[in-house]
């Protein structure tokens, strides 16, 4: 298996130390890096200098670290639940103006939480859209309504060892045609039920990403954007919560995709969400990246919505919520695709038009 050395993992984590700054607490932004290498090492980004390590987990990542990978996970678990709590707390009738934990502390750490001001039940519908565009499910039917060709699948547990026996590896899982074959992967063991195995006590147990159907994704970015836009910025902000869940489940206590169960559990228990399926098709399409657009449409990670650029002082995440206010922004270039946001917010215009 192609896993990266140990040398290049340190690395590459000391380099983004040095240079990366995240617009978040000192916790959350380890437990961001220690990501971030993993899709270095898969990329050949970063230290590991066009090198790709495909196999590369974060569980490998956190034990060259020298991290206990409990304590980790449970790390990341924490600001999960905290935004669960948060979720619960609406449902239940608080009138949640700031999205903060019991304690007052902002959502994963970051400091504009403490300065906007939110309408919690919105939040839930951001929450509840984010939580479903990831959700194979739902895109054949944005495919059907809409006459597009979104690709996706989901995150399993799979068995290392089995992977490699079947000459596969993490990459080829991750971008290949593989719904004609879930039936068989279940059956030579390469998928595993989570009820079935002590995941924090074999290291050889990941939760992989496979791809069911090839075609273009959702952008990250748009979500939270078209949230804005039609809705409101309390629900741009749930929509950018739900990738928070959907980037930290990726190593936590829990082995489901968190998003999408609480997207479930909104819908069964706050009875004014009042969204149509309908409305969720129409904004998993104004999210869609179209086919042959994939180089030029942003899609940020959370380091890249949390990192500050430091010419315009400012995080992505920031940008976007000033732009869906009508307030002016200062050009800079975003996301892994190193897209200017002003270049992004310019589609967003001509693909407003064009819906409306």
């Amino acid at each position: 298996m192609k896993i990266a050395p140990k040398e290049l993992i340190w690395k590459d984590f000391r380099k983004l130390q040095h240079i990366e700054e995240l617009l978040t607490d000192p916790m959350v932004e380890d437990l961001l890096f220690m990501q971030t290498i993993e899709g270095h090492s898969h990329n050949g980004d970063g230290a590991f200098n066009g090198q790709a390590f495909v196999d590369t987990t974060i569980n490998d990542i956190v034990e060259v670290l020298g991290r206990d990978t409990f304590i980790v996970r449970a790390k990341r678990q924490m600001l999960i639940d905290e935004i669960y709590d948060f979720a619960v707390r609406v449902i239940n009738g608080d009138k949640l103006n700031r999205l903060v934990n019991i304690k007052g502390e902002p959502l994963m750490r970051c400091p504009l939480f403490l300065d906007w001001e939110v309408d919690g039940r919105e939040v839930l519908k951001g929450l509840y859209l984010g939580g479903l565009m990831d959700d194979f499910e739902m895109r054949k039917k944005v495919n059907s309504k809409y006459d597009t060709r979104l690709g996706g699948g989901k995150p399993y547990l799979v068995d290392m060892r089995v992977m490699e026996r079947l000459g596969l590896d993490g990459e080829k899982l991750s971008h290949g045609d593989h719904e004609d074959h879930l039936e068989k992967y279940q059956k030579e063991g390469l998928i595993i039920e989570p009820n079935n195995v002590d995941f924090l006590r074999h290291s050889d147990i990941r939760f992989q990403y496979i791809r069911h159907r090839k075609g273009p994704g959702v952008s990250d970015d748009l979500a939270v954007i078209m949230g804005g836009l039609l809705y409101n910025t309390s629900v741009a902000l749930g929509a950018y919560l739900a990738d928070a869940i959907d980037t930290l489940d990726k190593f936590a206590l829990k082995f489901v995709e968190q998003d999408d169960y609480l997207a479930h559990s909104i819908k069964n228990g706050f009875p004014e969400l009042n969204i149509t399926d309908d409305e969720v098709y129409k904004y998993i399409y104004m999210i869609a990246i179209p086919e042959g657009m994939e180089e030029d449409i942003p899609d940020s990670s959370q380091k890249y919505f949390l990192k500050i650029n430091k010419d315009a002082q400012m995080t992505t995440l920031e940008s976007h919520y000033r732009f869906i206010n009508g307030l002016p922004t200062p050009s800079f270039k975003i996301a892994y695709e190193r897209v200017f946001n002003t270049k992004l917010y310019d589609f967003v215009k001509k693909r407003m038009k064009q819906v409306s």
